[in-house]
């Protein structure tokens, strides 16, 4: 499934006043000179006052947008919004058995029967830097109900051995194909809601993450899915 990544664009219009040039005829007086007229002065300065005041207004309004219930967000928790989802995105392909640069020549097994391939991907050497990956991403329950098991558990996705960090690849259904831009409501200093849709095998579904600041970083902490059960494709 191809991961879309979200970007948040806001367009801005610059207005822009133009006047036409205005002056006298020059006499055959060699002392005459050529005076800009009153009018002209008068529609330049308002020209100049009107691009003033919609560059002023422009700058305003590409600082904030109105989301969902009339509350206004900013561009800055807009784009916190759409790294949140990218994170979240990365994670799931990466709990799925996908998404991470393996040798598939070099092998390991455990209990004989989990197969492991050797990462090579750069990101991560040992299973402590996919927990440090994982967990600057999610929390909360979605963390403890979905995704832990990247880092430990019966089997985990990842494993180290012999000074080499393994991954246990799968073909299980991952990632989200998002199709439209977030939706952020309910803001908090610490929190917020995302609402987005995204491609689901050929259907739009509606997916409402709720996103929490911990050690400075936003993360998601949860996520429902039409009427499934919270944290649940």
């Amino acid at each position: 499934m191809k991961k879309r990544m979200i970007m948040c664009v806001v367009a801005s219009a610059l207005m822009c006043g133009s006047i036409a040039s205005c002056g006298k005829s020059v006499g055959t007086d060699s002392n005459s000179k050529t005076e800009p007229s009153t009018a002209a002065t008068e529609a330049s300065s308002e020209a100049e006052t009107t691009a003033a005041e919609a560059e002023t207004t422009t700058a305003a309004e590409s600082e904030t947008t109105t989301a969902e219930g009339g509350e206004a967000v900013s561009e800055e928790l807009i784009a916190e919004a759409a790294n949140v989802l990218n994170n979240l995105n990365t994670i799931d392909y990466i709990g799925g058995g996908s998404s991470v640069e393996v040798d598939e020549s070099v092998t390991y097994t455990v209990d004989n029967k989990y197969p492991y391939t050797k990462v090579t991907d750069s990101r991560f050497s040992s299973v402590d830097e996919v927990k440090k990956y994982v967990t600057d991403a999610v929390t909360g329950s979605l963390l403890e109900k979905r995704y832990k098991v990247i880092y430990e558990g019966e089997p985990a996705m990842f494993t180290d051995n012999e000074g080499s960090l393994w991954f246990l690849q799968g073909a299980r259904g991952c990632g989200f194909t998002f199709n439209s831009d977030p939706v952020v409501s309910d803001v908090t200093d610490d929190s917020f809601t995302i609402t987005v849709t995204f491609d689901d095998m050929g259907a739009d579904s509606t997916m409402v993450v709720k996103a929490v600041k911990e050690d400075g970083l936003w993360k998601a902490s949860s996520f429902k899915i039409n009427d499934n059960e919270e944290n649940a494709r």
